[in-house]
């Protein structure tokens, strides 16, 4: 059992332990694109097709969070068609 606990220790570099990992979630979009225009296309929940343009908020597990108009909208990942940054 020690052996296995031994195995599963991170490896350290001169005898520190190693930097802990990043515990943001990992998103699909990069980063750089938050508080930028973009022009996305996506399925609603009747399954019609829609395109909108909004500014970039947020990003989580779930999707994406647009500023469209006056109202914040999440749209999932899983409905996402496209998303692509528009030229300012």
């Amino acid at each position: 059992m020690t052996e296995i606990l031994e195995a599963m220790t991170a490896p350290t570099v001169d005898g520190t332990p190693s930097l802990p990992r990043r515990g943001g979630p990992n998103g699909l979009l990069p980063s750089t694109w938050i508080e930028r225009s973009l022009k996305v296309s996506y399925v609603d929940a009747f399954g019609s097709g829609v395109q909108t343009s909004g500014t970039l908020l947020d990003l989580y597990l779930a999707g994406p969070v647009l500023g469209i108009g006056t109202t914040k909208t999440m749209i999932s990942w899983d409905r996402l068609v496209l998303a692509e940054l528009v030229n300012d």
